[in-house]
């Protein structure tokens, strides 16, 4: 979920796609490095801030992709970010009039406190009149130089910086006003009926023979009043492709399945000599990883079935050499085949609900870690972070953007929060950079008796010599040496972990 109560994503990102071609083959274009910016500036403020963005290039044809519309329609806020193409692109216009119209049949509407939930960022000085309609009333961000015509600001420049910490400022105004209101107007209710029924457990019960309908249908009654969710195995299919499909899709819903198997074997699949519905069925369920249960009659003799690939069918099963996934093969008696489909199901939730809590217990709570990096190398500290969410390790970012005294509080506000700490050595910064950062920390962290704290000096690429740097010789410091390789992996990855979550170096 994202800040604002009732979304998924905070904000959603428009723009022309040729807007972020770069210039050289060497950086990323403009707008990867404003979403990046954006985002590392809003993660101050809170890491539950989601932002959209189109960073896979999907295929804009004249056709509006349903993927975008959907993200759109989960969006509190879109930024546009305007440049001299965009009025001109089909896609982007659709994009804003699709978000216009959402919000104009919302409850909060288009103004939340005193902005616009449309915000436009300007990459090029564009007048007034070449607005499009639709940002008229809107008070914009100029993101461009103050030439006639105006060029997008580098990254770099002061002029960047300031932008962006205004922007950021009223995008937490916005949120705060949108909680606020969004609080007036949500009531806590009830889940509603899709969202409640998809929370159920998953039975599949498979296709039976015309011995066995009835029963069947008085075992999905039961267990639908006992509250599972059930999928049914499709008699009226004919086309051997679809059923495969069907029954591939419903292994996938599925938590359990349930073959119930007589002594015949059911329908012929057209065009294959022996080949029956049921068994197939089974067969492309068997496939799944699933727990899964098969039965038949107590009193059935496998010996007088008459259809010879059936019956070898049915003893592979009860032999187990079917297959090595695991099955439980049961031989009982009708009447009792709800209760067994029931405690079966109960003893799976249980278990699953165990595996939880230990893989929890495992788990634990994220590390909390402080990422220090000069924005220069940003693209190597999101490449950084990406690797270690994956390990548990949640990242605060904390990036040095040109004012020194605002990056030192900022340091010494997160060091509160941190239980170990990452100074980023990278391509553009320079050792006595990392030198003074770490220096500042380890002071920090003695003022608060806070000995025990681990410091990581990272370096990435390119490949550096690493004995130059004094704060190294500090045993609270770590070097973690990844200058040689662009890829974090392996041996070093493994130690840097068990580093990270070890209670101390």
């Amino acid at each position: 979920m994202a800040l604002i109560p009732g979304y998924e994503y905070d904000i959603f990102i428009s723009y022309v796609h040729a807007d972020n071609e770069s210039e050289t083959f060497e950086e990323d274009g403009w707008i990867d490095q404003f979403y990046k910016y954006l985002d590392t500036k809003l993660n101050k403020h809170s890491r539950n801030i989601k932002i959209w963005w189109d960073s896979n290039n999907l295929d804009r044809s004249e056709v509006f992709d349903n993927s975008i519309a959907e993200a759109i329609d989960k969006s509190a806020i879109m930024i546009c970010l305007y440049s001299r193409l965009y009025p001109q692109s089909d896609y982007c216009k659709k994009e804003l009039d699709h978000f216009y119209e959402k919000v104009s049949k919302e409850k909060v509407g288009m103004t939340v406190g005193n902005r616009s939930r449309i915000i436009p960022v300007f990459m090029s000085n564009i007048p007034h009149t070449d607005w499009l309609d639709k940002l008229s009333g809107t008070s914009g961000f100029p993101f461009h130089d103050n030439d006639d015509y105006g060029d997008p600001l580098k990254n770099t420049s002061p002029e960047f910086g300031d932008q962006m910490i205004q922007l950021r400022n009223a995008l937490v105004r916005i949120f705060d006003d949108f909680s606020k209101e969004t609080a007036s107007l949500v009531e806590l209710a009830p889940l509603p009926l899709a969202e409640e029924e998809d929370k159920k457990f998953t039975i599949f019960m498979s296709e039976v023979t015309d011995a066995f309908l009835d029963r069947r249908d008085g075992i999905i009654a039961d267990l639908t009043g006992k509250g599972y969710k059930i999928i049914n195995g499709d008699s009226s299919i004919s086309d051997a492709e679809v059923h495969y499909k069907q029954t591939k899709d419903a292994m996938v819903k599925a938590q359990f399945a349930v073959h119930i198997l007589g002594k015949f074997p059911g329908r012929k699949i057209p065009g294959e000599t022996d080949a029956r519905y049921i068994q197939k069925q089974t067969e492309i369920a068997l496939e799944s990883e699933i727990p899964q249960l098969v039965w038949v009659s107590r009193d059935l003799d496998f010996n007088t079935i008459e259809n010879k690939e059936y019956q070898d069918f049915l003893k592979s099963l009860e032999d187990a050499t079917l297959t090595s996934k695991k099955y439980e093969f049961v031989r009982g008696n009708e009447g009792e085949l709800a209760k067994l489909i029931d405690d079966y199901s109960t003893q799976i939730q249980e278990l699953q609900s165990q595996k939880n809590a230990e893989h929890q217990t495992i788990k634990g709570a994220p590390i909390k870690v402080l990422l220090d990096t000069h924005t220069d190398d940003f693209k190597q500290a999101f490449n950084l972070k990406k690797i270690l969410n994956d390990y548990n390790v949640d990242l605060i970012f904390n990036p040095e953007d040109g004012d020194p005294q605002e990056n030192i509080k900022s340091l010494y506000a997160n060091i509160g929060e941190a239980k170990k700490f990452i100074f980023l050595y990278g391509n553009e910064t320079h050792k006595d950079w990392v030198d003074i950062r770490v220096k500042n920390t380890l002071k920090k962290l003695m003022d608060f008796d806070r000995y025990g704290q681990d410091i990581f000096i990272y370096a990435a690429p390119p490949e550096k010599a690493l004995d130059s740097i004094k704060v190294a010789q500090n045993p609270m410091v770590k070097i973690v040496d990844n200058s040689h390789s662009a890829d974090l992996n392996g041996e070093l990855l493994e130690a840097f972990l068990k580093d990270l979550k070890a209670d101390k170096l």
